[in-house]
């Protein structure tokens, strides 16, 4: 079902609003900005002077999700106060190019598909509060990317880096001191485990019990240096990383890979990991081995 008949009459009678948006440090920004309603898509449209190099748009690309809000004021007192508040999926977008002028707005738009209304007074048969919910597949009328940007709807960058930093001082701390222990200490009791040749490893017990022997007898090489690759959050108790373990000689430099398959290796890993208790846990991983040298200056 699309907006309800006042909201979209409330919207298309006014010109000017406020879009909240997350800025790519994880603080809250709200800007002034000119919009029109679509009614083609059901979308609220908003187009600015220079749009592809303001703060706005770079947010969106990042944090997707946004709060969008129209208010006047007809009278006295909370009984004179009117808004709409559009909360949802804002993309990036070009506008029809018969509406926009050279010297005006850019041709770049963002475009925001309603999932949440929450309105006051702004439909004058029902005064007070009203709310919608929009159900997903009416939520966005026009066309959605073919693939969905994942990892923007959870923890903001530094906070799921934060979270992989700390996995990987870990793993560092293990395997220097040759302790399984502390390299696995925070491995959940049903991690899925991928080793870097095709076996699979089902639970802490059992992948345990190989790093216990592994570790001590420095296989991979006598000394690595984990690094964060990327890490991802698609959600706020979820993050997906690349790490990078890099094979090092007694000179703390990296070693060039080897077809000898008893010679020390590098390794990427992808680990998923999980909040539960206030503690993250690494859910799954992945290791595959590097068998080209990229490893120089990094």
């Amino acid at each position: 079902m699309p907006l309800d008949r006042a909201c979209v009459d409330y919207l298309t009678d006014h010109h000017q609003g406020r879009l909240a948006t997350v800025a790519l440090d994880g603080t809250p920004q709200n800007k002034p900005v000119g919009y029109h309603y679509n009614p083609k898509f059901g979308t609220i449209d908003i187009a600015g002077f220079n749009m592809d190099t303001s703060a706005k748009y770079r947010n969106i690309a990042v944090h997707s999700q946004v709060s969008f809000v129209v208010d006047d004021a007809v009278g006295e007192g909370v009984s004179g106060m009117r808004f709409v508040e559009v909360r949802g999926r804002a993309e990036q977008t070009s506008a029809d190019p018969l509406t926009v002028d050279e010297e005006g707005p850019s041709g770049h738009i963002i475009r925001i598909h309603p999932r949440r209304v929450v309105s006051w007074n702004a439909d004058p048969e029902h005064p007070g509060l009203q709310t919608q919910t929009l159900p997903p597949a009416a939520a966005s009328e026009g066309p959605r990317d073919e693939h969905p940007t994942l990892g923007t709807d959870g923890l903001v960058p530094d906070a799921a880096a934060a979270v992989v930093a700390s996995l990987v001082a870990e793993l560092q701390v293990g395997i220097d001191a040759h302790d399984a222990d502390t390299y696995n200490r925070h491995f959940a009791a049903d991690v899925a485990w991928g080793s870097p040749y095709g076996a699979i490893v089902g639970g802490y017990d059992e992948l345990h019990a190989i790093h216990s022997s592994l570790l001590p007898r420095g296989v991979g090489g006598p000394s690595s240096r984990y690094e964060t690759v990327q890490a991802l959050s698609p959600t706020p108790d979820v993050v997906i990383a690349h790490v990078r373990r890099v094979a090092l000689d007694s000179d703390g430099q990296p070693l060039e890979p080897s077809a000898d398959p008893g010679a020390a290796f590098s390794e990427m890993a992808l680990y998923v990991l999980v909040r539960r208790g206030g503690d993250w846990w690494l859910a799954a991983g992945q290791n595959t081995p590097v068998a080209t040298s990229r490893l120089a200056g990094r």
